[in-house]
């Protein structure tokens, strides 16, 4: 990816000590790949707030968002949210259980991935990142290509169209 590229990463999760933790670890490892923007939220509902204004390209949502405060939405409810408010944007889901029902859940709600809190939980969310912003990468690329494509088939009919008015107007300009 183009290290002018800009990917933005919204994190969730109410652990305070693990957020700033990945925020500085993705920062790290990210910083030749591309110009990577890291967010951080306690909450999905302040999440949610920022999200519409940016609308980041990849968001890391712990499931169990409602564990401080059980009045706040979970990990799948604002999954749901964000798939609402921006198909295109990759989920990644975190939890602490290593539990097949949670990760079918997270994936039936479209969750792009799905990472269990273990030793190796950084590496693992790495490696899915650099997943999720070639994936980006190429999707951007492919909508440039679609509007390149677009254009020059604009300009080849209007070349067409003003050969053929040419011809029925002044056919002896053509000769």
């Amino acid at each position: 990816m183009d290290k002018k590229t800009k990917v933005t990463v919204f994190i969730v999760d109410d652990n305070k000590v693990f957020t700033l933790a990945l925020k500085s670890e993705i920062e790290v490892a990210f910083k030749d790949m591309c110009r990577i923007e890291v967010e951080a939220f306690e909450t999905g509902e302040a999440c949610m707030k920022k999200f519409k204004e940016e609308k980041p390209q990849i968001a890391i949502l712990d499931y169990h968002l409602n564990s401080k405060n059980p009045d706040a939405a979970d990990g799948i409810q604002i999954l749901d949210m964000i798939k609402k408010a921006n198909a295109d944007t990759n989920v990644i889901m975190l939890t602490s259980d290593d539990n097949i029902d949670i990760a079918l859940k997270s994936f039936h709600h479209e969750a792009s991935d799905y990472v269990v809190k273990t030793e190796t939980k950084f590496r693992k969310i790495n490696y899915s990142l650099f997943n999720l912003i070639k994936i980006t990468e190429a999707r951007n690329e492919t909508k440039t290509y679609k509007n390149v494509n677009f254009i020059l088939a604009v300009f080849l009919a209007l070349v067409v169209g003003a050969v053929i008015a040419v011809t029925i107007i002044k056919p002896s300009l053509l000769k």
